[in-house]
């Protein structure tokens, strides 16, 4: 399985390279101003330190490509973000930005939460996802952001507001693991 790495210059991009790569898959790092989607099995968007609102042409490239790709996408807190915005959902600064761990609810166990109940997941935003796109249902929330995971299943879409890729997120391997379980079948 290839999977495309799209890097927005978080902090932690090297360590989502890293849990992929353990797990078993082939990952290839993207810049956003030329990542092509339909050359991989998977596409992963990254954190990063942009706001949808401020974000230029690599926002609006990559956006286009979310809306026109039928390739499975998972989003990581600006990928999360990335996803909503590009999708229709609404996504704003956040009333209380939420930074180190933090309680994460599960409300459904759909696909990459399979297996999971409540758990603390590592944080690190100032935006948030207050609206899944339409199709989308929410996955789990935490006292202050209610997106903090999001799917929709059928085209293979998914974004989480946390940082599974930090070993300070409870099960963050095992997330990863269900994308790839997911899209492989």
């Amino acid at each position: 399985m290839r999977v495309g790495l799209v890097y927005f210059g978080g902090q932690y991009n090297h360590l989502i390279m890293k849990v992929l790569e353990w797990i078993g898959v082939e990952v290839t790092k993207l810049e956003p101003h030329a990542a092509k989607f339909d050359d991989f099995d998977a596409i992963v968007l990254s954190g990063g330190p942009q706001s949808v609102y401020e974000g230029g042409q690599n926002v609006e490239r990559i956006s286009s490509a979310v809306r026109n790709s039928s390739v499975p996408l998972l989003g990581i807190c600006f990928g999360h973000q990335l996803i909503a915005h590009a999708l229709g959902g609404r996504v704003n600064r956040a009333s209380t930005p939420e930074f180190g761990l933090v309680k994460v609810r599960v409300i459904e166990q759909d696909t990459i939460l399979s297996g999971f109940t409540d758990f603390s997941a590592w944080e690190s935003h100032n935006d948030e996802v207050i609206e899944a796109p339409p199709g989308f249902i929410v996955l789990a929330e935490s006292d202050f952001a209610k997106v903090q995971a999001m799917a929709e299943p059928k085209s293979m879409k998914f974004g989480v507001q946390f940082h599974p890729e930090v070993k300070h997120t409870e099960g963050g391997t095992r997330l990863f693991e269900n994308f790839v379980r997911a899209v492989r079948k």
